[in-house]
């Protein structure tokens, strides 16, 4: 039963919970002469400005790979916005970040069109494009570099320099996974609900880097128009993630919601998520993976399945977008949630060791383990006890934060 709230004060979106770029800095070449070079990883660099129309080119950055042949560049930037002050204009303003990957001589050497996750027609959170290279060799890709191009489009912010996180994974050569894992996606109504064990909001990561890691179970969050919740869990080869929302407060008019899933690369994962209406015939919602994940599956003709793809980590965005401008104040009040998550299976018998791919000084974020100096920078922020590192589930168990 959804429960409507009565709130005499707007609670406007809140910059310390607004998403929060990390990496390690770099600045970026105008040209592919003056790219400096990069290692796998996660990069943070500034974008000065963007574009007058969305299909415009605004600041355009070049980053150096160097690889050895046979191998590939698994590319993501995210880009955000400071949060409209007083909520979205009656014109909204949209934000985009492109990527793609040139040789040395300039030729394009992209394996497969960029997929862009995101609010990018209101420029309302972050907003993410993932892409991977071509194969280094002589017959394509040639040179023993490939040159990552990172453009940032749109009008949103136009002339106030914006933060964009650069992520660079390397895939080994002859990598192989084989056929997919099924044939047909699977169909999910989502996760089966799990009581949380702790009846206190979780105050979630604010970034890919940062996001809070959870073991399968149920929690509550609490999320103010322009919130992004970014948490983290793992799910290895044979396994499925399954997803469940169900909002128990909320005020009246309060907006939408909008759940995203990714993998360790950023590309996003098919989990029957996407954007919803907050309101009592839609309060709660659910999902999961189109097929359990498997290497092979990025062979599958289906987009879906083939979105399943990368044993290790992966993250749940979940997001309250901004409301209108000229709504009522009172909607903006905080809205509850339990979120339950599920890992359904067990892991294949000669499941991928993540990470399978070269992830950098970041591997052990992006592929299911974390640094001590991770878990010391949870445990001195308060945001949860960590005493050890679950390696495996089996079946579909209860969620809750890693201890």
């Amino acid at each position: 039963m959804l429960i409507l709230l009565a709130a005499p004060q707007a609670a406007l979106a809140d910059p310390e919970r607004e998403y929060q770029a990390e990496g390690a800095a770099v600045e970026g070449g105008s040209s592919i002469a003056g790219a400096p070079t990069v290692t796998p990883g996660v990069h943070l660099d500034s974008f000065e400005t963007g574009s007058a129309e969305v299909y415009e080119d605004g600041t355009v950055k070049y980053y150096r790979v160097d690889l050895e042949e046979g191998e590939r560049i698994h590319g993501a930037a995210t880009i955000d916005a400071p949060a409209y002050s007083e909520g979205l204009p009656e014109e909204y303003s949209a934000l985009e970040v492109e990527l793609g990957f040139v040789t040395a001589g300039g030729e394009d050497c992209n394996e497969n069109s960029s997929d862009t996750v995101g609010e990018t027609g209101t420029g309302d959170g972050p907003i993410t494009t993932a892409r991977v290279s071509g194969t280094l060799g002589p017959e394509q890709c040639a040179g023993d570099a490939l040159f990552l191009q990172v453009i940032r489009k749109g009008p949103r912010a136009q002339e106030t320099a914006l933060p964009v996180e650069i992520q660079i994974a390397i895939e080994p050569a002859g990598l192989e996974g084989g056929e997919p894992a099924v044939a047909e996606p699977v169909e999910d109504e989502g996760a089966s609900p799990v009581a949380p064990e702790d009846s206190e909001a979780l105050d979630p990561g604010r970034s890919f880097l940062s996001a809070t890691p959870l073991e399968p179970g149920s929690v509550v969050l609490d999320l103010v128009p322009g919130e992004s919740a970014m948490l983290a869990i793992d799910v290895a080869e044979g396994q499925r993630l399954r997803w469940r929302t169900e909002v128990t407060a909320a005020p009246e008019d309060p907006g939408d919601l909008a759940l995203r899933a990714y993998d360790a690369v950023r590309g996003q994962v098919a989990v029957d998520g996407g954007r919803w209406g907050i309101n009592p015939s839609a309060a709660i919602q659910g999902g999961g993976m189109a097929a359990p994940v498997d290497l092979g599956n990025r062979s599958s003709e289906n987009r879906s399945i083939a979105s399943t793809w990368l044993p290790g980590r992966h993250y749940v965005q979940v997001q309250r977008l901004q409301r209108d401008r000229d709504d009522e104040p009172g909607g903006s009040a905080p809205v509850r949630l339990i979120l339950t998550l599920e890992v359904e299976g067990e892991p294949l018998e000669d499941a991928a060791e993540p990470p399978v791919l070269e992830m950098g000084e970041d591997a052990s974020m992006l592929s299911g383990e974390f640094s001590w100096a991770r878990i010391a920078r949870f445990l001195g922020a308060g945001v949860l006890g960590l005493t050890g590192l679950v390696t495996g589930v089996t079946g579909a168990v209860v969620l809750r934060r890693r201890r």
